[in-house]
């Protein structure tokens, strides 16, 4: 399994490169999130553990988890159902708030969530059932059965994930969402829908990496394994493909075997294959590495690859 990962990461950096962009760091992100992976079951063992210790909750309870230097609350938690475990540090809560301020007291993000358990000490938290965060009171994410490192500013959500973006939408399984480096990883039927000048595109794989600036800025996608695109009357396949925001341009990528390819309905139907098609989503422009073209016409005869008829 890591070493499948690892190789994901390794393409998903040398596309990067390949499109002029700086890569990051693989290695030291996949160890990040294996050591997440291992709070997030440690603190559902706890949630566990504590759920059934649970008598007779308070109610409408809110407790600051952390204040800064001149005394203000950086953060806090609300329950409508609270009950604590002061010895351990724990706080079980339904209904449940949780807010991170600015030093001049503004509301920066926020977390509702059915039911969690939250660690006053490490601001690690596991919620059971649903959650969706939100930053600067705009939805950015939401999801079943989720782990929150608040510190590192690091979400997992294990199931029913999506995450909005700029009017763009990825909706996936799982979701690792590192804030701190604008860095999201998308596991399971992963789909990314958004507009490009009010034409709709959608972008398909079984594993997607999602790069951002300024918090929910997306960058661009990285897509792998099992690939599929569609913008209005073309649609395509490949192994790999990047998307880049900014030229709004897709590149499809052959793998090891097989080959990447896009294609148009209309007036005329033609198709490409290639190792690798850029194309971009608010224009006709289309870019071919090694290609092999078919295209219907009425007036095309046989010329090296066009076959008309």
């Amino acid at each position: 399994m890591k070493s499948s990962a690892n190789r994901i990461f390794a393409f998903a950096a040398a596309c990067l490169f390949a499109a002029g962009l700086q890569a990051f760091d693989s290695e030291a992100w996949l160890k990040a999130r294996d050591a997440a992976s291992e709070e997030a079951s440690e603190m559902r063992r706890a949630y566990a553990e504590y759920s059934g210790r649970v008598n007779i909750p308070a109610e409408n309870l809110t407790v600051p988890l952390e204040s800064f230097p001149n005394g203000s609350v950086k953060s806090s938690i609300f329950a409508k159902n609270a009950c604590f475990f002061l010895q351990e540090g724990y706080i079980w809560g339904k209904g449940v708030t949780i807010r991170q301020f600015t030093p001049d007291g503004k509301v920066e993000s926020q977390v509702d969530a059915d039911t969690c358990l939250v660690n006053r000490e490490t601001r690690k938290a596991w919620v059971e059932g649903h959650a969706k965060a939100y930053y600067r009171n705009q939805a950015e994410i939401e999801g079943d059965n989720v782990f929150i490192n608040a510190t590192n500013e690091y979400i997992t959500i294990y199931d029913n994930t999506v995450m909005e973006a700029e009017g763009r939408t990825l909706k996936g399984r799982r979701l690792d969402y590192d804030r701190k480096s604008g860095l999201a990883m998308l596991d399971g039927d992963v789909v990314l829908t958004g507009q490009e000048r009010g034409k709709p595109y959608r972008l398909d794989g079984n594993k997607v990496f999602a790069f951002f600036q300024n918090t929910n800025e997306l960058k661009r996608v990285v897509a792998y394994d099992g690939v599929k695109v569609k913008s209005e009357n073309r649609s395509g396949s490949a192994d790999k493909a990047v998307y880049l925001r900014a030229p709004n341009k897709v590149t499809l990528y052959a793998g090891e075997t097989g080959r990447a390819h896009l294609e148009e309905k209309g007036s005329r139907n033609n198709s490409v294959d290639g190792s690798r098609i850029t194309f971009w989503l608010d224009a006709e422009q289309v870019e071919v590495v090694d290609s092999e073209i078919t295209a219907e016409t009425k007036d095309v005869k046989k010329y090296g690859g066009f076959d008309g008829k």
